[in-house]
């Protein structure tokens, strides 16, 4: 059964699939068709944020959904200071700022990011970082009467489906923007994400035909 819209409060993030940014994403669809969304999605940001944004927000305001797009795992939000700055000013791709953060990604342009990459990431620690925020996360919902969707944007090995794998094999991939090395996927598909979560999660009575216009 549908549910009206203005019954919904939505708190959602993760990284450039979903933040609604030059690109017309997901939840930028979502925002047209007037739900209440608070934004905490963000370019290039890593599980790290995502996962630490979303449990902050539940702790301290009410909402009514939650959505958590995963990305892929091995990014590095780095602290900026005026010592590390130059990393991301001279970076060839990511050459932005997210709350303070320089989102590094995969970048490997300077060699200390090589070597963290190298030698001192942990991917264990990382999938069990995951697991366990996704543990808390689902319990402080469970705890404050909060529906929780998490979803994969790429393979982390939580789930069997993620968004990018099935855009590669979609009809809409013919018309991916290849310029500037975008991974984000097209207008087209995000309105198929978009009628999935709706169909899947939210179940809201939302105008998302008049899109495909």
């Amino acid at each position: 059964m549908q549910k009206e819209v203005c019954m919904s409060k939505i708190l959602i993030s993760g990284c450039g699939i979903t933040f609604p940014g030059e690109r017309p994403t997901w939840l930028k669809i979502l925002r047209l068709c007037k739900l209440d969304i608070v934004d905490r999605s963000g370019p290039a940001i890593s599980n790290y944020l995502i996962l630490n944004q979303l449990i902050e927000e539940v702790q301290q305001r009410a909402y009514t959904h939650v959505i958590c797009q995963l990305t892929l795992m091995g990014k590095l939000d780095v602290e900026l200071h005026e010592d590390n700055r130059f990393l991301m000013e001279t970076d060839s791709v990511r050459n932005f700022e997210y709350r303070g953060y320089w989102p590094s990604s995969a970048s490997t342009d300077h060699e200390y990011k090589k070597i963290w990459q190298k030698y001192l990431y942990s991917p264990t620690l990382e999938r069990q970082d995951i697991a366990l925020k996704l543990e808390h996360l689902a319990l402080l919902c469970s705890s404050k009467n909060v529906a929780l969707h998490v979803i994969q944007g790429y393979d982390t090995g939580f789930d069997d489906y993620n968004i990018y794998d099935d855009y590669l094999s979609s009809s809409t991939y013919k018309y991916h923007d290849f310029n500037d090395s975008n991974t984000v996927p097209c207008r087209q598909f995000q309105l198929e994400i978009a009628t999935k979560i709706n169909r899947e999660f939210l179940h809201l009575n939302l105008p998302l035909e008049k899109f495909r216009e």
